[in-house]
């Protein structure tokens, strides 16, 4: 059962409970009244009969006595009998066609009381005997019994006109509980359906409940809550895709490199070739021959190392780094670059560098990226500088070439994804450079002069704690 169906339901139930309440209360209450109006009107007609006939009764005149009583017999349709007694407590007149019953004077005796009120249950329903006192101190009483046709017959028309309208009364009720259980569900399955929607993955869409109540803070609550998971839904996308395009710059680098990795590789092993073929034809091995094949197997252990140390580097992982040392190690990998395009590199104030705090494989990927394509720019050789310097909170490195510049028309694009003007070349290395110095709370930016070179500054946050513990 739907909470809609509960509400009108309870609703239903607490109107006709309330109804049933009420007009039992009600009904209780005018037959109450009722019958003390019935009481009082017996009464003042027993005492103007009373007084009518107080004289009659002195000269034992029975017959104007008793045509008092038939005149109110004709005027009171619920009386029932009327009688009188004398001054020996004897009948002295009475309205009943058959005499008087035999115990009639036991009903309702005064016993010297003024007035007496007694309800009577006899053969024809319930009769109120009224008696009083004709003379004070004397046996004279006068009785009147009225019967409650009227006071039936009156509830009886307001049974019949109160019960239809309290029905209608519930009605009205039930129908309006159907409508105001609507009013308060339909927001209500409103934010239901929005929570499926939220549950299927529709992060970012918006409930339009206007109310100012709990329902209204409620829908507010879950609008934030969407706008909340569709942001982090986004962030989670990015950071997806910025480790994937990340991982492919870096493969692109690996093989960038994996061409100086040959061959600087090759000259050791042609040295150890060429000693293992004399080895063939004279097995004697000289002290000096063991020291050229310890040196060529450093050099290719340190290679080894090198590429090996750059590849593995995977997650992120804050460390103190020491730029100088990240700077000749990375230079170590572009050496192949740099050599076989006949460039120099100046180096100046490396060592002056303080620490920083950063991620020491990705700060390789962006010096490795850097100086590959400032070698890259300079085909025909040239000169590559790399220059450090620092302030009170920054340190920068400034690494420049002397190649053809980047033209005006580039330049708002070289930290465009996906740009490159290289055939070979993915767009993504100058762009990832961008965001992993911004990550680092840093800066990447470039000046160029076409046709005199590129330098491009690196400028990052430097650890005063690091710099400290050095």
């Amino acid at each position: 059962m739907n909470l809609r169906n509960k509400i009108t339901l309870l609703t239903v139930a607490i109107a006709v409970s309330v109804g049933a309440l009420v007009t039992l209360s009600i009904r209780d209450m005018i037959k109450d009244a009722f019958r003390e109006e019935l009481e009082k009107h017996a009464v003042s007609i027993t005492g103007n009969l009373s007084d009518r006939i107080a004289n009659n009764i002195l000269l034992k005149n029975y017959f104007q006595t008793t045509r008092a009583f038939e005149e109110v017999l004709g005027k009171e349709l619920d009386v029932e009998y009327i009688f009188v007694t004398d001054g020996d407590g004897k009948i002295f007149a009475h309205t009943f066609n058959d005499g008087p019953p035999a115990d009639i004077l036991s009903w309702n005796s005064l016993n010297n009381k003024k007035q007496k009120i007694q309800l009577l249950d006899t053969e024809k329903g319930y009769i109120r005997d009224i008696g009083v006192l004709v003379f004070p101190d004397t046996a004279t009483e006068l009785h009147l019994g009225i019967r409650e046709d009227s006071l039936n017959n009156t509830l009886a028309k307001l049974r019949n006109i109160s019960v239809p309208a309290i029905m209608l009364i519930i009605l009205i009720g039930i129908i309006a509980s159907f409508f105001f259980s609507r009013l308060i569900t339909k927001p209500l399955n409103t934010i239901v359906e929005f929570t499926k929607v939220l549950g299927r993955g529709g992060y970012g869409k918006q409930l339009e409940v206007s109310s100012g109540d709990e329902l209204g803070y409620l829908a507010r609550n879950f609008n934030r809550l969407s706008m909340e998971l569709k942001l982090a839904k986004e962030k989670m996308e990015e950071a997806y895709t910025y480790t994937h395009l990340l991982q492919a710059e870096k493969l692109s680098s690996v093989g960038q490199i994996s061409a100086g990795l040959a061959h600087e590789l090759k000259n050791p092993m042609t040295t150890l070739k060429m000693l293992f073929q004399a080895f063939k034809e004279q097995p004697d091995m000289t002290r000096e021959d063991a020291e050229i094949i310890n040196s060529e197997i450093e050099k290719i252990d340190t290679v080894l190392k090198n590429f090996l140390g750059f590849v593995k580097q995977k997650g992120t992982d804050f460390t103190n780094v020491k730029l100088s040392g990240l700077i000749e190690h990375v230079l170590s990998l572009a050496a192949y670059h740099i050599e076989n395009a006949n460039i120099t590199v100046q180096k100046d104030m490396l060592e002056s560098l303080p620490v920083v705090r950063a991620d020491k494989g990705l700060l390789e990927q962006v010096f490795l990226n850097l100086i590959i394509n400032a070698a890259q720019a300079m085909p025909n050789g040239g000169e590559l500088r790399i220059t450090g310097r620092t302030d009170e909170k920054f340190t920068e490195v400034m690494i420049r070439d002397q190649g053809g510049g980047i033209s005006d028309e580039m330049r708002s694009k070289v930290f465009d994804p996906f740009f490159t003007t290289k055939e070979d070349g993915t767009g993504l290395g100058l762009s990832i450079a961008y965001n992993i110095i911004k990550s680092h709370n840093g800066s990447l930016s470039f000046n160029s002069n076409q046709g005199k070179g590129t330098v491009f500054t690196i400028r990052l946050p430097m650890d005063t704690q690091g710099n400290e513990n050095d």
